[in-house]
C-alpha cells in the first residue's frame, strides 16, 4: 500500500509543529536539574499515528490524545499504563485494485481503535539530567474495528471457517518506543516519544488472505506534559549544614590531649602502651591486647580463644583451627589435610574406604561392592565392560585346554565380578589355530571353552549362566603364518548377554 506523508492536511501539521516548538522553548528555559523522588507520575497529550504495513487500504495519518498513569520504579526506571483513542479514514481515491469479503479496498470506511498499553521505559541518561533520552518495551491491547462511516455498522468479513464475522478485534500487540523528555522542575515534565506497536494477530479470526493482507504496524509520535505527585524520603542534606547550625550546647567538645582515647580501649592516650590496638579487643591495664591462647588473634576478636598451643600458626583471621579440606579435623591433628569435600574421615582426618575400592566413604554411591571388583569413580561396579565381547589370549601349549596361571586371575576377577550382577550370563567361545585338522581343532576349542567354564563355577559362578561352544580353526584374528599370529587365534572369547 502507498503510506501518505502529508500529515493529514497542512493545518494539522502546522499547528502540532508550534504547539511543540512553543512548550519545548518555555520548558528548555526553565529545566533545572531537579530532584526525582516523586514516585507517580500523570500524563496526557497527543499527537500523530498511522496504521500502514498492509496490501489494501490507504489510511493517512491522523491525530491521537490519550493519557498515561506513570510508577517510578528506582531512578532510571518507570513503569507506565497508557490509554488513547483515534480513528483513521480510508482513502476513497485509490484506485479500485481488490476486494476483502464485501469490502473494495477504496469504500469509505473507518477505522476506530482504542489503545490500552503497558510499557517499562528507562532514562538512558544520568537520572537528575533536565533533558534526557528515553526508550521501552511493552505491549498491550488494541481494541478496533472497521465501520461505514455514514451508518456506523461495522463491517463483515469472513472468519477462519469462512462463516460471517464482524471486521474487528481486541488485537495483542507488542511495542518498542525511543524519545527524550524534558523536566523543569521536579514536579513537572514534557515527553516527546516515537511509538511502533506491532499488530500480533493474537485475538483476530480472520481467513488468512484478510489477515496477510491488513495494516498490522500501528506507528505514532505522541507528547505528553506530566504531572509527578506521591510521597517519598527525603534526600539527606549536606552534611556539614547540620555542623554550622546546630545549638553551641550539641556541638562537638574537643577533649584536651591529656584525656584522648585513639583507639577506643578505654585507655587514655597518655597512659596507652599500644596506641593502635584494634577497636572491639579486650585490653590489659597498660592498653595492649590480651592474647589468652597466644594465637596472634586478641581475645574480644577471638572466635575461638582457647585454642590449643599446637594451633598457633594455623588459625584462621577469626582466631580458629584452619580446616582447608572441611573434614572436621583441623589441619594441625589431620594426617590427611587435602581431602576430597564430602568424605569420611577417621580420627586422624585420612578417608574411610569401607569396601577398599578407592573411592571414600560419603563419595561412595555404592559403599559396600565386593572386594577386588572394579568401580567407576562413583564407587559403583563399572558394567561398561559387559558391552563388549572379553578375549583371553590363554598361554596353551600344543594340543592343551589347561588355563595359565595369569589367565587364571584374570578369570577370578571377572568370577567376583560376575557373582556381585548376577543377571548377566556368558557364551564362551573357544578358537584354535589352523594347525590339525578342522574335526580336532573345534573338539580341542571345546574342551578349551569347557576348562574356563568349569573354572567359573569353582569360583562361585553358576553353570546355568554359561554356555560353551567349539569354534574350532574358524574366525581367524591374526594370520596363521607367524607363531604370534597363531598364538592370537588360539583364544577364548566370552560374550555378555542378559
Amino acid at each position: 500500500m502507498v503510506v501518505k506523508v502529508d500529515f493529514g492536511g497542512a493545518g494539522l501539521h502546522t499547528y502540532c509543529m508550534r504547539l511543540i516548538i512553543a512548550t519545548l522553548s518555555v520548558l528548555l528555559c526553565t529545566a533545572g536539574a531537579g530532584a526525582v523522588d516523586y514516585k507517580y507520575a500523570a500524563g496526557g497529550g497527543g499527537g500523530i499515528v498511522t496504521l500502514t504495513g498492509g496490501d489494501f487500504f490507504s489510511f493517512d495519518p491522523e491525530p491521537a490524545f490519550g493519557f498515561s498513569l506513570g510508577h517510578r520504579l528506582s531512578d532510571s526506571w518507570r513503569f507506565d499504563l497508557e490509554y488513547a483513542y483515534f480513528k483513521f479514514t480510508n482513502d476513497t481515491g485509490a484506485d479500485s485494485t481488490g476486494s476483502i469479503g464485501d469490502i473494495i479496498n477504496n469504500f469509505p470506511l473507518e477505522f476506530k481503535a482504542t489503545r490500552l498499553g503497558a510499557t517499562v521505559n528507562r532514562h538512558l541518561l544520568a537520572p537528575e539530567n533536565a533533558v534526557n533520552l528515553t526508550a521501552g518495551l511493552g505491549g498491550g491491547l488494541l481494541i478496533w474495528k472497521a465501520v461505514d462511516p455514514e451508518s456506523n455498522r461495522t463491517f463483515e468479513v469472513l472468519g477462519e471457517n469462512s462463516e460471517p464475522a464482524d471486521f474487528s478485534a481486541t488485537e495483542l500487540f507488542v511495542t518498542a518506543t525511543a524519545g527524550f523528555s524534558v523536566r523543569p522542575s521536579a514536579r513537572v515534565s514534557l515527553e516527546i516519544t516515537g511509538r511502533a506497536d506491532y499488530l500480533t494477530g493474537a485475538g483476530t479470526d480472520f481467513q488468512d488472505e484478510i489477515a496477510s493482507n491488513r495494516d498490522r504496524l500501528l506507528l505514532g509520535a505522541m507528547a505528553k506534559l506530566y504531572v509527578h505527585f506521591g510521597s517519598t524520603e527525603k534526600r539527606s542534606e549536606w552534611r556539614s549544614d547540620a555542623a554550622w547550625t546546630a545549638p553551641p550546647e550539641e556541638r562537638a567538645v574537643v577533649r584536651p590531649r591529656a584525656d584522648r582515647d585513639g583507639d577506643g580501649d578505654g585507655i587514655p592516650d597518655s597512659h596507652d602502651a599500644c596506641l593502635n590496638t584494634p577497636r572491639g579487643a579486650v585490653v590489659s591495664n597498660n592498653g595492649c591486647p590480651v592474647d589468652s591462647d597466644n594465637d596472634g588473634i586478641p581475645d574480644g576478636l577471638d572466635d575461638c580463644p582457647t585454642s590449643e598451643a599446637a594451633a598457633v600458626g594455623h588459625v584462621d583471621i577469626h582466631g580458629c583451627a584452619v580446616d582447608s579440606d572441611f573434614d572436621g579435623v583441623p589441619d594441625y591433628l589431620d594426617q590427611c589435610a587435602f581431602n576430597p569435600v564430602g568424605a569420611l574421615v577417621d580420627g586422624n582426618g585420612c578417608p574411610i574406604d569401607s569396601d577398599s575400592d578407592g573411592v571414600p566413604d560419603g563419595l561412595d554411591d555404592c559403599p559396600y561392592t565386593m572386594v577386588g571388583v572394579e568401580v567407576d569413580r562413583y564407587g559403583c561396579i563399572d558394567l561398561a565392560m559387559f558391552s563388549e565381547p572379553m578375549v583371553l589370549n590363554i598361554d596353551y601349549p600344543p594340543g592343551s585346554f589347561e588355563i595359565d596361571p595369569r589367565t587364571k586371575e584374570r578369570v577370578k576377577r571377572l568370577a567376583g565380578l560376575l557373582n556381585f550382577v548376577r543377571d548377566i550370563k556368558l557364551e564362551i567361545n573357544g578358537y584354535t589355530d589352523d594347525i590339525g585338522t578342522p574335526v580336532a581343532n573345534r573338539n580341542l576349542s571345546e574342551k578349551r571353552a569347557n576348562r574356563v567354564r568349569d573354572f567359573l563355577v569353582t569360583q562361585g559362578v553358576d553353570a546355568d549362566r554359561m554356555k560353551v561352544f567349539g569354534r574350532g580353526e574358524t574366525n581367524f584374528v591374526a594370520s596363521n603364518r607367524t607363531s604370534e599370529g597363531r598364538a592370537k587365534n588360539r583364544r577364548i572369547e566370552i560374550v555378555f548377554y542378559k
